[in-house]
């Protein structure tokens, strides 16, 4: 039997090239640096011209370094013209049938501009490729790099907890819950190939499109992916927001002009937009039944607010367990339970303020830490690296090694890094 082939696709419009370089450097690390992999390996950089030009020495650097940089043509279009990252998306598909690379030894491991790999990563990866778990694999994502205990850092310690929701969705047949994945990845490429990322127009939620696009045609194929991804969070308030904005843009495509969707699966999308469109009406409500001193209103609605928030509550509590081994500890409680409640009043607002804003291809946000931001960590982790490491460090600095995390479904973390 021959040794399978992972793709590791970085695809991004290319402006972010201190994220893209530290991104690339951990597969480049830990691809030669993690044992027993059996796995014959390739790192793609899939971007927009736009942004090749940003930072060409840095990409040819790369380049030399053992990645395939490709630059998607201004030119190139699709059958349906789609536009977005889908049309990079479709680009690197092609380019990978031209090179024979689209059979069922060849896996794709798709990741964003920021989605760094660790050990942990890599043996998760090999596990998957060459066992039976499925034709797609999602796992779970930490956001540890350039941490800043922001607002909207702290607002993405919940994600991580929510990750174990989604992925038990994926997983089980019809997606009830509507969980996808849009990094942290693994499909087999002829399954890719198959599908394709075509679509008419733009789809502000092109991985929400694949998924429902591939559980049409196989079914339910979802399996787990051990191991960790590890990214940043948005740098300001303002970044989240224009984030949350084009997910809530991704719902309501998907909702309108998806015909692959089948009813049932559109009731479940359509009630999770629902309940986050109802969040803001939700908190204004209670805020005004304080003030007016209203206290039917409260008999009412508190309800349903206990539930509310112990699950707040719940998700940063088990995300922070999850990111601790990662981050610095040293900001006060007060000053995380404060940054949560505003992340989490930045999310409220977002489907509304998805209302008044069209979706857009050039709906950039910054993954390269701003000058001046907080205090820059000491280059940790692998060779190059100006972040956070990702990875626990042994002796004299270099990284540690590092056994794969057991993130089974309903069962707890494997051992953490010494």
């Amino acid at each position: 039997m021959s040794v399978p082939t992972v793709v590791f696709q970085v695809t991004a419009i290319g402006r972010n090239s201190r994220a893209i370089d530290e991104t690339a450097r951990s597969v480049l690390y830990w691809v030669r640096n993690t044992p027993r992999l059996g796995f014959r390996h390739e790192l793609w950089l899939v971007i927009e011209p736009e942004g090749y030009s940003t930072a060409p020495s840095l990409y040819e650097k790369l380049r030399a370094a053992g990645a395939r940089v490709l630059v998607v043509p201004k030119e190139y279009t699709t059958p349906l013209a789609t536009r977005g990252k889908a049309r990079a998306l479709e680009f690197a598909v092609e380019a990978r049938r031209g090179l024979r690379l689209s059979g069922p030894q060849v896996w794709v491991y798709h990741q964003d501009e920021e989605t760094c790999v660790g050990e942990d990563t890599l043996s998760g990866i090999a596990e998957f490729v060459g066992g039976t778990s499925g034709l797609l694999g999602a796992g779970v994502i930490l956001y540890p790099l350039d941490w800043g205990g922001t607002a909207s850092h702290v607002q993405e310690l919940s994600r991580s907890y929510d990750d174990f929701r989604v992925l038990d969705s994926m997983t089980r047949p019809g997606n009830p819950t509507a969980g996808f994945h849009g990094s942290h990845f693994l499909v087999r490429a002829d399954v890719e190939d198959e599908i394709g990322w075509d679509s008419i127009g733009y789809a502000p939620a092109e991985d929400l499109q694949f998924e429902i696009r591939v559980r049409a045609r196989f079914g339910s194929v979802f399996g787990i992916l051990r191991g960790f991804a590890y990214e940043k969070g948005a740098f300001s308030l303002g970044d989240q927001l224009r984030q949350r904005r084009r997910w809530v843009h991704g719902i309501l495509h998907a909702l309108l002009r998806s015909p692959e969707l089948p009813a049932r699966r559109r009731l479940t999308l359509a009630y999770s937009a629902l309940s986050w469109f109802s969040a803001l009406p939700s908190v204004a409500i209670l805020v005004a039944s304080v003030v007016l001193h209203y206290g039917p209103i409260l008999l009412l609605t508190g309800v349903f607010t206990g539930f509310v928030w112990v699950s707040m509550v719940l998700a940063y509590l088990e995300g922070y367990r999850l990111h601790a081994a990662y981050i610095p500890r040293s900001t006060p409680a007060f000053r995380l339970v404060l940054a949560g409640l505003l992340g989490a009043l930045v999310d409220v607002v977002a489907p509304w303020s998805a209302l008044l804003a069209r979706p857009s291809t050039r709906d950039f946000i910054p993954k390269d830490r701003p000058q001046g931001l907080g205090r820059r960590e000491p280059r940790l982790g692998f060779p190059g690296s100006r972040t956070v490491a990702p990875f626990p460090l042994g002796a004299e600095g270099l990284p540690a090694r590092r056994r794969s995390e057991e993130l089974a479904l309903g069962a707890e973390p494997g051992p953490r890094p010494s």
